[in-house]
């Protein structure tokens, strides 16, 4: 188990030093740390179709100055998305759904988005394992509290994750479970201040509660591109999460 954890870490290692690479082209930085709670239910309508209800929030709980912009300590983004999925088979599924986001909810500065989105995941065993791959096209209307209009712009969003037991080699009720994957988003249309345009990386520990869900949480690490120049805003989030 050791060395699983060891190759797991050393490719999220990769990763995240990538991504900083990739990224680091840029004029100045500013971090912020909060959490990231969520929830999210998945109920069968067929044997083939899934329906799955999945909403967040996203607490900062820095205060800080950016280029004499004040960023206080407040709940920065509330998040809601229902879609539907096929499974295809136990090793693929393909899904679409909408998601409304409101950016500074509870406060005057706040900005909507509603988007569109299309996806296909899929799996296969690794080293005791599950790897993941989930390549997800949106289509997103972003409010311009100036202009009053809802511009079109298109992202492309790929994920890479592993999941694997930790007490034997199947995962049952009562056990718990590793999971981690990193995220990486390309804006190809529309508005956007970079191509390569943000990363996520997460690290988590899962619990499997008898006939509930899992029950989910650790370190996430998202990283955003955020004018022209380049500047970036790191967040630094405490991920909890509850699956049923």
């Amino acid at each position: 188990m050791r060395h699983v954890i060891a190759i797991i870490q050393g490719f999220l290692t990769a990763l995240v030093l990538m991504c900083m690479t990739q990224l680091e082209a840029h004029c100045d930085d500013y971090t912020l740390y909060g959490v990231l709670p969520f929830v999210s239910k998945t109920v069968r309508i067929t044997d083939t179709f899934d329906y799955n209800l999945f909403a967040s929030t996203t607490y900062n709980f820095s205060n800080t100055t950016f280029k004499g912009r004040d960023i206080p300590e407040r709940d920065s983004q509330l998040y809601l998305q229902p879609s539907v999925i096929y499974k295809y088979s136990p090793d693929l599924n393909l899904a679409s759904g909408y998601v409304f986001q409101r950016n500074n909810p509870f406060s005057s500065e706040y900005s909507n988005e509603n988007r569109l989105w299309q996806q296909i995941l899929g799996a296969h065993d690794l080293t005791g394992g599950r790897m993941t791959h989930r390549v997800r096209y949106e289509e997103r209307f972003i409010h311009n509290n100036t202009t009053g209009e809802d511009p079109l712009s298109t992202r492309v969003r790929y994920q890479i994750g592993y999941s694997i037991p930790l007490e034997g080699k199947e995962l049952d009720p009562g056990e718990f479970y590793l999971n981690s994957y990193n995220e990486f988003y390309f804006s190809l249309t529309g508005q956007k201040n970079a191509t390569y345009s943000e990363n996520w990386t997460y690290v988590g520990i899962g619990y499997l509660m008898p006939g509930v869900g899992k029950i989910e949480m650790g370190p996430l690490y998202q990283t955003l591109v955020v004018d022209k120049e380049g500047d970036r805003r790191d967040y630094v989030l405490w991920q909890l999460g509850i699956t049923f």
